[in-house]
């Protein structure tokens, strides 16, 4: 993920994030089309599925479990991922958040969390960080 430094001393700005999460399985390229179609840039679409009651996601392009994830593909294997949310995660401007929403919204009712930036800052005492509002 890009970020831009601020011209406070220790504070990070990440980019904008939305992140939707269904709670039924999508097929990938269902969401790649719609997504697509609106013009939105491809390389900034990632699609999960999170095995229900657990936090564990797996690549929905791939069929592998996420880098970072402690699921282990014998264990994706017997889930047979039967039961999972589908999660999707952008990086969209406000312009294309709006469009984006309304894309996703053409694939079902998604629960939809957007932060236009995220911020993070450091100082003797750890890291804070917070997110701005829609």
């Amino acid at each position: 993920m890009e970020t831009n430094v601020n011209e406070r001393e220790g504070e990070i700005v990440g980019l904008p994030t939305l992140l939707a999460i269904f709670d039924v399985r999508i097929e990938a390229q269902q969401v790649f089309d719609g997504l697509k179609n609106a013009g939105y840039p491809m390389e900034d679409v990632c699609v999960y599925y999170r095995v229900k009651g657990s936090d564990q996601v797996i690549d929905a392009t791939t069929g592998h479990v996420a880098a970072g994830q402690s699921l282990n593909e014998d264990e994706l294997k017997r889930s047979k991922l039967e039961s999972v949310d589908t999660l999707v995660l952008l990086h969209p401007n406000a312009q294309q958040a709006q469009a984006a929403q309304q894309v996703l919204a053409t694939l079902g009712t998604p629960d939809i969390k957007y932060a236009s930036e995220t911020h993070a800052e450091s100082d003797l005492e750890g890291v804070t960080r917070h997110q701005e509002p829609k």
